[in-house]
């Protein structure tokens, strides 16, 4: 898949056309708006494989749960009662949307929500009823206490039951929760991924509204986000992100971090400090395929670190060496790096047509190994994985630079992007080329000068 991407006022990014094919590769200096694209192409392509039925109801009830505590708090037990019937019929509705439509829709996505659209229109009906009971208050088993532990603000009676009414209004119009649901998959991605607020914070200095399209995915302008719905009679690629190996190393008390946070809102519950795709990839490993087309091209890497990373039935990571268990946590960066890349080869996470993102694969790396890394990521690519480098390293460039000079075919697969980035794309690779390494060495050449 060969994308064209247009940005505008994205971080340090004025004005841009970015090119991404089978193996592309966004090079040079820090703060030039390498990981601001990545990550925004990242959560704009992991949007597309949610559920997106499920994000839209759960939204939509989040409200509608909230409501329901504040009563529960007042200690009423009649309120008690009521909320517990919603909140079965809640979780009904939740059931039918998981079972109907998972991530990865094998069917069409319409087609699915419109086969079980009478049995969540019942459920709702249940619930309206419920709610109109908790509203009104005035069942004859009332005591006179519990009418006023019923008693709330008018705004959240409102509120619950403008809630109740756009659910009633997904239900009946079923179409309508993709696009939405779309929509706020990607919002939740661009906050969880960049660990921000508010989007206004992704904007440049520009005069400008930040833009960022992406033909037959989406477009995103100031804070509104447009999807291309495409409906799928086949599972869309996986797309994962593969970032820093300490956050692999901390897999168990980050994941208990994650756990222990309290949702306050919709996304606040998110900024910790950790991105969401580390957690998308960790849950992603969980699962294994016994066959995949990929299954034997990360020995290359097992034998570059001398073993391999292992996951055991309980979650945990482990280094294994010489017949030897050693904690991830006792084991170098660089074999940490290196072997979560074999391991997800190994677990069939990845297959042809995926997008792996990899923010500086050269981290923690020598340069055998930087070699090691962009060999692998390059078979990676041409076995029909899509491989996404952000990078600074004169080591992996002169490796692809010797590549499509031995091999001129190779030139096919790559995209080469250099940054700072310019508003019309280039493609003589060999000028692109030129020009990043004499922004990646001229530091190095201005020291060697003058210390002659």
């Amino acid at each position: 898949m060969d994308l064209e991407l247009k940005i505008e006022n994205l971080g340090p990014i004025d004005r841009a056309t970015i090119h991404v094919g089978p193996f592309t590769v966004f090079a040079g200096p820090n703060d030039t708006g390498k990981t601001f694209v990545a990550k925004m192409l990242y959560s704009m392509l992991e949007a597309r494989n949610a559920n997106h039925a499920l994000v839209s109801f759960s939204a939509t009830t989040y409200g509608i749960k909230l409501g329901l505590q504040l009563l529960e708090h007042r200690g009423s037990r009649v309120a008690e009662s009521l909320s517990a019937v919603i909140g079965r019929r809640l979780k009904r509705i939740e059931s039918i949307l998981r079972q109907t439509v998972p991530n990865h829709p094998s069917q069409n996505e319409l087609d699915a929500l419109k086969s079980v659209q009478p049995a969540l229109m019942a459920e709702l009906e249940e619930i309206r009823k419920q709610f109109q009971s908790l509203k009104r208050g005035q069942s004859q088993v009332l005591k006179k206490k519990e009418k006023e532990l019923l008693a709330l603000p008018s705004e959240i009676y409102d509120q619950l039951e403008t809630a109740i009414d756009i659910l009633a209004n997904f239900f009946n119009n079923v179409s309508l929760m993709i696009p939405a649901g779309q929509k706020l998959k990607f919002r939740q991605n661009v906050h969880r991924n960049f660990q921000v607020s508010d989007l206004a914070e992704l904007q440049g200095n520009g005069d400008s509204p930040l833009f960022f399209s992406v033909p037959s995915v989406g477009q995103l302008q100031g804070a509104d986000f447009e999807p291309q719905v495409v409906q799928n009679t086949q599972a869309l690629p996986a797309t994962f992100y593969l970032e820093s190996p300490l956050y692999w190393k901390l897999k168990s008390a980050l994941e208990s971090i994650k756990l222990d946070a309290h949702p306050h809102s919709l996304f606040g519950d998110s900024l910790h400090g950790v991105p969401a795709y580390f957690y998308d990839m960790a849950v992603a490993l969980r699962r294994k395929r016994i066959d995949h087309p990929l299954a034997s091209i990360h020995k290359r890497l097992h034998h570059a670190i001398g073993g391999q990373i292992s996951l055991s039935e309980a979650g945990d990571l482990e280094f294994l060496k010489n017949g030897k268990s050693i904690p991830l946590s006792l084991t170098a960066a660089g074999t940490t790096n290196l072997g979560m890349l074999a391991l997800l080869i190994e677990r069939g996470i990845l297959g042809r047509g995926s997008f792996l993102f990899i923010d500086e694969p050269e981290s923690n790396l020598h340069s055998a190994w930087q070699v090691e890394m962009a060999a692998f990521l390059f078979e990676l690519a041409r076995q029909g994985v899509q491989v996404v480098i952000s990078t600074h390293s004169m080591t992996i460039l002169k490796w692809l630079e010797v590549q499509i000079k031995e091999k001129p075919e190779n030139q096919a697969l790559v995209k080469l992007n250099k940054f700072p980035p310019d508003d019309a794309w280039n493609d003589d690779i060999d000028a692109v080329m030129a020009e990043v390494k004499q922004s990646l060495t001229k530091p190095f050449s201005d020291l060697y000068i003058q210390g002659l």
